[in-house]
């Protein structure tokens, strides 16, 4: 995700004043952690970056959460059906200060059908392009804004054969290629993620593992990769191994299993 930083300081002590008229401004860390959560979405729904965006969805949803730095709360926005991500902010908690704000917001129609034009005849004369390519006539071509990574997405394919390339115009009216890859490719973190979520999906249809795991609502699984298609798989819970299995996902066989302590 493309990330558009936003540095505002909201007057914190007034929104609080007018959203807990009893409570002191800066009061926020008394309140209860449901108090405290509608405080900081009131304040992020009410930035600049948020306030007409989410006016489009009246009946929008919030998930607010410490993030990983003590004093720090993030704050995202889904639609209704909780179907589309509307963008997120980082928020002190204290100050009301928003460090980060990005609303996935689609270009304006003029816009677009500008920017549409001008990356296409800048992307198709770039020598680097040009190289994947060859002759552009002979690929199928579609592009469109990608306003969740805000940058252009433009697909070539012939035959079984792709290109993505992914191009930016930036607030200085200056383009950019960003990248250019096969879309039918995985990239080395996105094929190790895959390859342990075959390794979880299938250890987990092993026999026995349900009964190991029944009480124990708080299990986690941990996978280690043990040579080609191969990986270990175990399920633990309270410091406790509760199932074993050795899986090949090449071939998709539990090859050997067993509950914990036995």
């Amino acid at each position: 995700m493309s990330t558009k930083y936003q540095k505002s300081v909201v007057p914190f002590a007034l929104l609080l004043a007018l959203l807990f008229a009893s409570f002191a401004p800066l009061a926020v860390y008394a309140q209860s952690e449901e108090e405290t959560q509608q405080a900081l979405t009131q304040l992020v729904a009410s930035s600049e970056t948020f306030t007409d965006w989410l006016a489009e969805y009246p009946n929008w949803k919030s998930n607010v959460y410490p993030s990983d730095t003590e004093g720090v709360w993030v704050v995202e926005f889904y639609t209704e059906a909780e179907d589309d991500w509307l963008g997120y902010a980082s928020i002190n908690a204290e100050t009301g200060e928003i460090y980060e704000a990005f609303a996935p917001k689609p270009l304006p129609p003029e816009v677009y059908q500008e920017q549409q034009a001008k990356v296409q005849k800048l992307t198709l004369d770039d020598p680097e392009v040009l190289a994947y390519l060859g002759d552009p006539i002979l690929w199928d071509f579609y592009m469109d804004y990608n306003r969740y990574e805000s940058v252009w997405d433009l697909y070539f394919y012939r035959g079984v054969e792709a290109v993505l390339v992914k191009a930016a115009i930036d607030e200085n009216n200056y383009f950019s290629i960003n990248s250019i890859v096969d879309p039918n490719e995985l990239t080395e973190e996105q094929a190790l993620d895959d390859a342990r979520n075959q390794a979880i999906s299938l250890a987990y249809s092993a026999e026995g593992v349900d009964a190991a795991l029944e009480g124990h609502d708080d299990w986690r699984t941990y996978v280690e990769p043990q040579g080609g298609s191969r990986w270990s798989v175990s399920f633990a819970a309270n410091d406790q191994e509760l199932f074993y299995a050795l899986v090949d996902i090449e071939v998709n066989v539990v090859l050997a299993s067993q509950a914990g302590g036995q």
